[in-house]
């Protein structure tokens, strides 16, 4: 059995190692990789691309300007210098500029329609592009109307009326550099059928017109319907929505189950301070019956029994520990077994120092100890000693707690002294 392991740890070493120097492997590969493309990169800025026929190309017209480094060097390869050079597209010449504007116009006249019949019957939005041949020629638009048509194409026709129609003249003015021209469209603008109009419109316009019929008089009609739909008209208040109120409840039940949760958990954590806050005085009471004489469950019956009394004629406020312990005591006298009531109480305290003593007490019952007094003189003076700690830290709590009032008190007096020394320099 001892050769097997052995075996085995011999090979899980040598499978690590091998797992080790495979990762060394792939990590050297991707250096040296990296390293390949760093000296090609070099190699390639530190290298020029000669310059035949000492000529460079401009790029096309319509294109995005292009940057270039060129070193001048003299015969016998020594740098002179070197240049940043900005190479512009290269321009049209006026035939070009002219055939382009040509190219623009059937552009223009192919795309400008849209869904329209054509430039009398015009009732939806145009298609006005603001260049042409591949962004060569730049185009501007200009209307007499923009109340009906604007720059961008957009016909505004949803309130008019059947069978109205207005004259709208466009001027496209196209331009390449210097050279520009223009050309205008002669348009006419109808309404449109009444299917097309939505419902939202057909109230709209019917509204205005009423409106502007009775601007003398204190009141305007409503219509009652439009195309056979009758109509009901609520003034809309600014209303707090439905659903706020169910957040709002949402958010209070929350609040109140999180305040009941935070108060039962401060109950709980007070309790148990409260508790081992009262164990040493518990334990020395119990020591001292017991010096007397006393059996455990005689001591334990008479400590609860005097702080059940002294609770009842008002003489003790209220101790989680001594309800417990009169619970236990209420336990052996309903014949419950000695050492179960015992173990039940620590189960139910559920504190270290509480489980120590009760383990103390129950292991004397079922294996008896001359030493038990001496056992809980000492868990005495420990208990004495958890109870100055805890005092110390009610002290430290209480002057944390005393420090925010104290610094709020300091910065009112701060405020006090300095204030009529900077109103008397006039700050």
């Amino acid at each position: 059995m001892k050769l097997k392991t052995e075996a085995k740890r011999i090979f899980e070493k040598i499978r690590h190692e091998i797992k080790l120097n495979k990762s060394y492997k792939t990590a050297l590969l991707i250096f040296l990789v990296f390293l390949m493309l760093a000296i090609f990169k070099g190699i390639a800025n530190s290298s020029s691309t000669k310059i035949s026929d000492n000529s460079l190309k401009r790029p096309a017209p319509g294109s995005d300007a292009r940057q270039e480094t060129v070193d001048v060097y003299d015969k016998s390869g020594k740098l002179i210098t070197s240049l940043d050079l900005t190479l512009d597209p290269r321009k049209l010449n006026a035939s070009e500029v002219e055939e382009n504007f040509f190219k623009a116009y059937e552009e223009i006249e192919e795309n400008m329609l849209a869904t329209n019949e054509s430039l009398d019957k015009v009732k939806y939005n145009l298609k006005l592009q603001t260049s042409a041949v591949s962004g060569l020629v730049n185009i501007d638009w200009y209307s007499d109307d923009f109340n009906i048509i604007n720059y961008n194409g957009k016909v505004s026709n949803d309130d008019f009326l059947e069978n109205e129609s207005r004259p709208v003249v466009l001027r496209a003015v196209l331009s390449y550099d210097e050279y520009k021209t223009s050309l205008e469209y002669r348009i006419t603008v109808i309404a449109k059928d009444k299917s097309e109009l939505s419902l939202d419109n057909l109230i709209a316009k019917r509204i205005d017109k009423n409106l502007e019929e009775s601007v003398n008089e204190d009141k305007f009609s409503l219509p009652d319907n439009i195309d056979g739909k009758e109509l009901i008209y609520k003034i809309r208040r600014e209303e707090t929505s439905p659903f706020y109120y169910i957040f709002l409840g949402i958010m209070l039940a929350v609040l109140i189950i999180y305040k009941d949760y935070a108060k039962l958990k401060e109950e709980k954590e007070n309790r148990i301070k409260q508790m081992k806050y009262d164990y040493s005085e518990l334990v020395s009471k119990l020591c001292l019956l017991l010096g007397s004489g006393m059996t455990i469950r005689m001591a334990w019956t008479k400590i609860a029994a005097d702080y059940n009394r002294n609770f009842k004629e008002g003489r003790a406020t209220s101790h989680a520990i001594y309800e417990e312990m009169y619970e236990t005591s209420c336990n052996m006298q309903a014949g419950i077994p000695e050492a179960a009531c015992y173990e039940d109480f620590a189960r139910r305290v559920n504190i270290k120092e509480y489980t120590k003593f009760i383990s103390l007490l129950v292991s004397n019952l079922k294996k008896g100890s001359k030493d038990l007094v001496s056992l809980l003189e000492n868990e005495t003076r420990e208990a004495f000693e958890l109870r100055k700690q805890m005092a110390l830290q009610k002290g430290e709590e209480a002057s944390t707690k005393l420090l925010i009032p104290m610094i709020m008190m300091l910065v009112i007096v701060m405020i006090i002294i300095m204030f009529p020394a900077v109103t008397s320099f006039g700050i």
